[in-house]
């Protein structure tokens, strides 16, 4: 997967030497902005980009917007990436303010390159863990849409412990049909067992996924 890397800094110098540094390390794609305004600008056309790998460096005073003020906009649209801070010694409380509101990390002028790059690195795993979070909600959404309306039942019911009898009781269906809507629930969802679409199904919840039919069935 193509990883990209953000930097957000109005000292163009520095902003090319990381550049340099970067590349020079390993990163596939370096995109420098010399201002939050121009980084919000190509910001909605940056969607299918946030879908891959990547992280953002970014200074903290910066002359049309800081640093702090672009990351509070960020969040607010649910910017995917982890973004470390770039600072100097005067503005060491508030990285440490924005590490509590949610940054990966932050870094000192002038820095360690050593250390960026460990911190870089560190801000990608954690990217990576959680394009695969994304990668795996979206597929799952798909195959729980792909369910018929029956088929949702039953599932919710599976997942309620519920025999294949007593489903078959309370829907006023056959057992064999019962039978029927199950293999066919795992087979669209990917799975052999009730445990295992059990445990894919808490992934999914604890992720923020949103179930498309109710996962309670009355009794």
């Amino acid at each position: 997967m193509k990883a990209h890397i953000f930097v957000i800094e109005d000292d163009a110098e520095l902003a090319q030497s990381l550049k340099v540094l970067l590349t020079s390390a390993g990163a596939e794609s370096v995109r420098c902005f010399e201002s939050p305004t121009q980084f919000i600008k190509i910001y909605p056309d940056l969607s299918s980009t946030f879908q891959e790998q990547g992280c953002v460096l970014m200074d903290i005073r910066m002359p049309d917007m800081t640093g702090s003020e672009l990351f509070a906009l960020m969040q607010s649209q649910n910017f995917p990436w982890p973004v470390i801070f770039m600072t100097g010694h005067g503005d060491l409380s508030m990285a440490v303010t924005l590490m509590k509101a949610g940054a990966f990390d932050y870094v000192t002028k002038p820095f360690d390159p050593m250390r960026l790059l460990e911190k870089v690195q560190a801000a990608m795993q954690l990217s990576n863990s959680r394009v695969a979070d994304q990668v795996f909600k979206r597929e799952h959404l798909a195959r729980l849409l792909s369910l018929t309306h029956h088929e949702s039942q039953v599932f919710a019911r599976i997942l309620n412990n519920q025999t294949n009898r007593e489903i078959a009781e309370v829907m006023e269906n056959s057992v064999r049909t019962i039978e029927t809507h199950r293999a066919n629930i795992l087979k669209k969802m990917g799975k052999s067992s009730a445990l295992e679409l059990a445990q894919i199904q808490e992934r999914f919840k604890l992720l923020g996924g949103m179930t498309p039919f109710p996962m309670t069935q009355p009794h």
